[in-house]
């Protein structure tokens, strides 16, 4: 191994031991209380040397979460079946189980994201991790309007706006997991995780379902 292939071995290790440390300080503190001095002390170097790989602290936590964002359009693309022959309905279904299924696994990911949604977060990173970040959440929300749009184009659901729709639909889906998050919430809604997810969703779906006219419908207007 040649002197530059071993100093870059060794950087990225020592970036990936700065993330793991991360992790573990986002998990123990929260990622508002952990401090960029806490995750050198657990990576045992310097602060210095975090920031001579990190920006800044937003710019870790955003780093950790394009790893979950990875999993989670990995797992979005295969719910939503390419060259499968899936209704609109079924590949939006399988989809929302996939990302209810992920926060299940993963559910510090979905932390992160809640912090990169509150405070500054668009002004402590540089554009170009933000909008590292922006473009694998909409390649994520890509599969839903997919969904969606064939839908629209098959005549099986009635939407002016595939992609507005598909927003409403992630906005609907995160505030149920946001919402029982936490125990005292879960205790007022007096159902499960599981059982109110499935109830937004086919709230959703049956808003956007295409209903069928009804002959004396269809009777009146021909007769206008």
């Amino acid at each position: 191994m040649t002197t530059r292939a071993r100093r870059a071995r060794e950087k990225e290790e020592r970036r990936q031991s700065i993330l793991r440390a991360a992790r573990e300080a986002f998990i123990r503190e929260g990622f508002h209380r952990a401090t960029v001095e806490t995750i050198a002390e657990r990576a045992e170097v310097s602060k210095g040397t975090v920031y001579l790989y990190f920006e800044s602290k937003e710019t870790i936590l955003a780093h950790l979460l394009l790893e979950g964002l990875e999993t989670l359009i990995g797992l979005l693309a295969e719910a939503y079946g390419v060259g499968r022959s899936l209704s609109a309905e079924e590949r939006l279904r399988r989809i929302g189980w996939a990302y209810l299924q992920f926060f299940q696994r993963e559910p510090l990911y979905f932390r992160f994201l809640m912090a990169v949604d509150r405070g500054g977060f668009r002004e402590s990173v540089t554009r170009q991790v933000y909008e590292e970040v922006l473009a694998a959440s909409l390649e994520g929300l890509d599969w839903v309007v997919r969904a969606i749009q064939q839908g629209v184009d098959d005549g099986s659901f009635d939407c002016r706006d595939s992609r507005q729709a598909a927003a409403t639909l992630w906005a609907t889906l995160n505030g149920v997991l946001e919402l029982m998050d936490h125990s005292l919430r879960r205790e007022i809604v007096g159902v499960g995780t599981d059982v109110l997810y499935r109830t937004a969703l086919d709230t959703i779906i049956r808003g956007l379902r295409r209903e069928p006219v009804a002959p004396t419908a269809i009777k009146r207007l021909e007769e206008v």
